[in-house]
């Protein structure tokens, strides 16, 4: 059994086909152009394999890439421009940088991976610390809604010519933690195919523990949507994006 991506790094790009990463690159840029971000030094938190750093790149964004797994980052270097970006083996609650950035983005629920409540406290006053002021934190989670009630305690299965993968969830909403069991059988040149087994832990969390955290880093919340549109969230949004500023 492995975490943080080991196994799973070479197969992410391939099971995330349905990720519009053009989407969220185009509507994080509207949110930066509103707080006058047209260019600048942006930190892509928990980057993976570096598609939405490099989606922001092309949009002119001077971008650095941060990542726990070094599996994601080797995937990330390998990229067409991804020569020309900085990728970090770094966890989210425990970053350095060199200086201090304009914007810092944390997409697809990475936010969630920080299961203990100490560890996002840390990880907004590290983003604070490094932000410039007037700076913006963009960041999104899967909702309570989504954890209690789509992912729940489900079974998900996905088959292609090369690979198949069961997903088994286990969500206690008395501790808010969701554990996601990812089973994969790759096809390898030799015609056989290779197990990997993977569990991630993941933590639901409120609204208002979400803004208390960011408050006390000396984080201000601008908005936030339902997704990557310019929706309000309702209760049974899925995804929630969090526009936030360091005044």
């Amino acid at each position: 059994m492995t975490n943080s991506y080991q196994g799973f790094a070479p197969l992410y790009d391939a099971l995330t086909f349905d990720v519009d990463y053009e989407n969220i690159a185009s509507f994080i840029q509207s949110l930066l152009k509103k707080h006058g971000l047209e260019s600048g030094l942006v930190l892509d938190l928990a980057c993976g394999t570096g598609t939405l750093t490099l989606a922001l790149a092309s949009k002119g964004y001077e971008m650095l890439g941060a990542d726990l797994s070094e599996d994601m980052l080797s995937v990330a270097r390998q990229k067409p421009g991804a020569e020309n970006i900085l990728f970090l083996n770094q966890p989210m609650d425990d970053f350095e940088l060199y200086g201090t950035v304009d914007a810092i983005v944390c997409v697809l629920d990475s936010i969630n991976y920080l299961t203990e409540p100490e560890k996002l406290h840390k990880t907004f006053h590290l983003c604070a610390n490094y932000l410039n002021p007037g700076g913006v934190l963009i960041f999104d989670v899967n909702s309570e809604y989504k954890f209690s009630s789509v992912l729940g305690s489900q079974t998900y299965a996905y088959e292609t010519d090369e690979i198949f993968y069961n997903w088994e969830n286990e969500y206690d909403p008395k501790s808010r933690l969701c554990n996601l069991y990812l089973t994969f059988f790759c096809l390898e040149d030799s015609g056989l195919y290779r197990r990997v087994d993977e569990v991630h832990i993941q933590r639901a969390y409120s609204d208002e523990e979400l803004k208390n955290a960011l408050k006390n880093a000396g984080l201000t919340v601008v908005a936030t949507y339902d997704g990557y549109t310019s929706d309000c969230p309702h209760k049974q949004s899925q995804r929630i994006v969090y526009e936030v500023k360091k005044l």
